[in-house]
C-alpha cells in the first residue's frame, strides 16, 4: 500500500521565493543605510578630531606668549611667535656676558627648542626681547653660588651674549628675570601627508625644523585677532602688532574623504581663542 506525501506547489513555491526575495532586499537596504550612516558618523567623528588636536597643539604654545611684544608677524593664514621655553634669573652681569639660573625644565622641550634670543623683564614689568647675534652657552655654576642664587635640582646654568645693559647696577641684575625664547610659526598651507588638502604646520623659525601637525582642513580656516580695548576678534591683525592681546582661532576641519554614496566632505567648525600671558598689569 503506497503512501501519498504531500509536497509544495510550483505556486508555492514561487509565492515563498516572493516574500523571501522582498525581505532579503528590505534587509539589504537597511544594511546598507546603517553602513552608510556609521561611515557618515566616522568621517565626522574624523573631522572633529582634526579640530582639537590642532587646539591642543597650538594652545601650549600661545598660552606663553608675551601680550605687548611676543608677536612677531601675523596674517589670517600665518601667525610667527616669541615663546619662552626656558625661564630663570641673572646670577651675575658683567660687560662680556650674562649668567643665569635656569629652573628646571623638560630635557626633550629644551633640547629640541631653537634658540632665538632672551627677554628680560625690569622691575616694573616691561618685556626687552634680546635677539640679534645672541648665543648661548653653558654657564660656570659657582657664579651663581657666590651671588647667593640657588641652582635647583635638575636646573641649569647658562651664559647669553650680549648681556643685559651695561647701565643696570650689577645690584639690580642680580635676580631679574630671564626668558629664553624661540621663534615659532604656525601656518595654514598645503599638506605633505594629505596632497590636496590644506594642514596645520608649526616650523621652529631657528633652525628650520617644520612639523605638519594635523590635517585636513578647509580653506576658510583662519586667525582672526584680539585687540587692545576690544572683546571682539577681527579679521585683520593690527597695526602695530603691540596692540594685538590674543588670537580666535576659526578651526574649520574635514574629513578624509566623502561618506559613501555622497560627494561632499564631512566639516567640523570648532572657535576657541587664547589671551596672551605675561602681559602688562
Amino acid at each position: 500500500m503506497s503512501v501519498r506525501r504531500g509536497g509544495f506547489t510550483l505556486v508555492e513555491l514561487l509565492v515563498g521565493m516572493v516574500i523571501l526575495g522582498i525581505i532579503g532586499a528590505a534587509l539589504s537596504r537597511l544594511l546598507l543605510s546603517q553602513s552608510r550612516f556609521y561611515d557618515q558618523e566616522g568621517q565626522l567623528r574624523r573631522a572633529r578630531f582634526v579640530s582639537r588636536t590642532a587646539i591642543n597643539a597650538a594652545l601650549s604654545d600661545l598660552r606663553m606668549v608675551e601680550a605687548t611684544g611676543g608677536v612677531v608677524s601675523a596674517t589670517a593664514t600665518q601667525v610667527t611667535v616669541r615663546v619662552p621655553y626656558a625661564i630663570g634669573i641673572v646670577c651675575a652681569n658683567t660687560l662680556a656676558q650674562t649668567t643665569l639660573s635656569l629652573w628646571p625644565v623638560d630635557s626633550t622641550v629644551y633640547a629640541a627648542a631653537g634658540f632665538s634670543g632672551y627677554a628680560w623683564r625690569d622691575s616694573l614689568g616691561a618685556i626687552t626681547y634680546v635677539e640679534a647675534g645672541t648665543t648661548v652657552v653653558g654657564g660656570n655654576v659657582p657664579v651663581c653660588g657666590g651671588a647667593n642664587v640657588t641652582v635647583l635640582p635638575q636646573g641649569r646654568v647658562v651664559s647669553v651674549q650680549p648681556p643685559l645693559p651695561s647701565s643696570l647696577p650689577a645690584v639690580t641684575a642680580v635676580g631679574t628675570a630671564v626668558f629664553l625664547i624661540q621663534r615659532m610659526t604656525y601656518e595654514f598651507k598645503p599638506s605633505v601627508a594629505m596632497p590636496g588638502r590644506t594642514a596645520l604646520w608649526r616650523t621652529i623659525v631657528a633652525t628650520g625644523q617644520a612639523d605638519e601637525l594635523v590635517a585636513p582642513f578647509d580653506s576658510a580656516a583662519k586667525f582672526r585677532f584680539f585687540v587692545l580695548g576690544s572683546d571682539t576678534a577681527q579679521s585683520t591683525a593690527p597695526n602695530p602688532l603691540t596692540n594685538l592681546r590674543g588670537l580666535e582661532l576659526d578651526l574649520t576641519s574635514q574629513s578624509d574623504r566623502a561618506p559613501q554614496a555622497t560627494a561632499a566632505l564631512k566639516q567640523a567648525q570648532a572657535v576657541t581663542a587664547v589671551f596672551f600671558n605675561n602681559q602688562l598689569k
